[in-house]
């Protein structure tokens, strides 16, 4: 192709991109015109769905989904107001398609950073899981809760432009820590890494190893080899996001190159019974810790690592809630008590089994 029709090419693409630009600027002004003049409830009576206002950007996707379920109600509406609404509202720029794409393309982004935000369990690990997930949304290779591939089918023209942007944001953003990587490990359901590199394992062994070290005050020990499996993906049914990079089924006869002295190694190979295949991974280590006393410390570091700063933000939240005009004077440690008590009453009420 020539460099014209190359050119030619990029112009279209970069057309139909502002082509969603555009339509995600109109549905934030549609949005916030329904609000400001109290449409809602009319929305509502005409068997829509009430708008959602962005206040940060993963409400975003809320807004669209609301505009896309609602879209056809909200036109009807507007269509009936003065002219200088419609001029100002704009809502022949919102092009269906594109908020159809937008939805289904930010749809695995809301779900992986709900569950990432999580602050009833620990949430380290889940930085794995949702990347690997987010990958495999953008470049077409994610699967169904059946296990089957779900196929890009993007409506609009411009999409492919954010998928690709996303796609690349993705590497240069996010890079695995060690710390990331060791976490899946010491959970029972990804221990093996089956969806991270070959290299990645070798590294995250050696870096495990050196943790333990330091645990046990060994600065001179000598290395042991490191001894990394290559398991192939699962293909089995899936059921749930965190399911879905679960390690294949344990094989009773576990693998005879390993060292069998070595507790990251004994753990690697432990056969673990399924019950301790499940989201928190404290409890395998609550009743394994005699067992494996040095990862046990190990686990106990690396789980009380928060994957993002979101529970400290709700504790600033809930802070603002307590210190009012009324208590104004209350001692920082009587409020500092006064957040553990709460957040700890409300872990125990969701989770009873959260704690050795």
């Amino acid at each position: 192709m020539s460099d014209r029709g190359s050119n030619v090419i990029k112009a279209l693409e970069a057309n139909k991109a502002k082509e969603i630009l555009d339509t995600i600027t109109a549905s934030k002004t549609l949005v916030k015109y329904v609000k400001l003049v109290g449409l809602n409830k009319e929305i509502q009576d005409n068997y829509g769905i009430a708008l959602s206002t962005v206040v940060r950007w993963l409400s975003l996707s809320a807004l669209l989904e609301s505009i896309e379920a609602s879209l056809e109600h909200v036109r009807s509406i507007v269509l009936s107001k003065p002219s200088s609404v419609k001029q100002a509202v704009k809502i022949n720029k919102i092009n269906i398609d594109a908020i159809k794409d937008l939805v289904c393309l930010l749809k695995q982004f809301k779900h992986v950073s709900t569950i990432v935000q999580t602050g009833n369990r620990p949430s380290l690990h889940m930085v794995y899981i949702g990347c690997n997930k987010l990958e495999r949304h953008l470049t077409g290779d994610d699967v169904d809760k059946n296990g089957n591939i779900i196929l890009l089918d993007d409506r609009h023209e411009g999409t492919n432009f954010f998928r690709q942007r996303l796609i690349q944001l993705l590497a240069s953003m996010f890079t695995f820590d060690e710390r990331h990587l060791s976490a899946a490990v010491l959970h029972p359901q990804y221990r093996k890494l089956t969806f991270a590199a070959i290299y990645g394992r070798g590294w995250t062994h050696s870096f495990i190893r050196q943790e333990m070290e330091i645990i046990l005050g060994v600065n001179d020990c000598k290395k042991l080899p490191q001894m990394v499996t290559t398991v192939q993906p699962a293909t089995k049914k899936q059921k749930t996001l965190e399911e879905e990079f679960a390690d294949p089924t344990d094989d009773d006869n576990g693998s005879s190159t390993l060292y069998k002295t070595e507790e990251l190694d004994k753990y690697l190979q432990f056969n673990i019974d399924e019950k301790y295949r499940q989201a928190n991974p404290l409890l395998f280590w609550h009743d394994y810790q005699s067992r494996f006393p040095t990862l046990a410390i190990l686990a106990r570091r690396l789980f009380s690592i928060p994957a993002t700063s979101a529970g400290v933000e709700r504790q600033f939240s809930a802070a603002d809630l307590i210190i009012n005009e009324r208590r104004a004077s209350l001692n920082p440690e009587t409020v500092e008590d006064i957040l553990f008590v709460r957040s700890m009453e409300r872990l125990l009420v969701q989770s009873p089994n959260s704690f050795f």
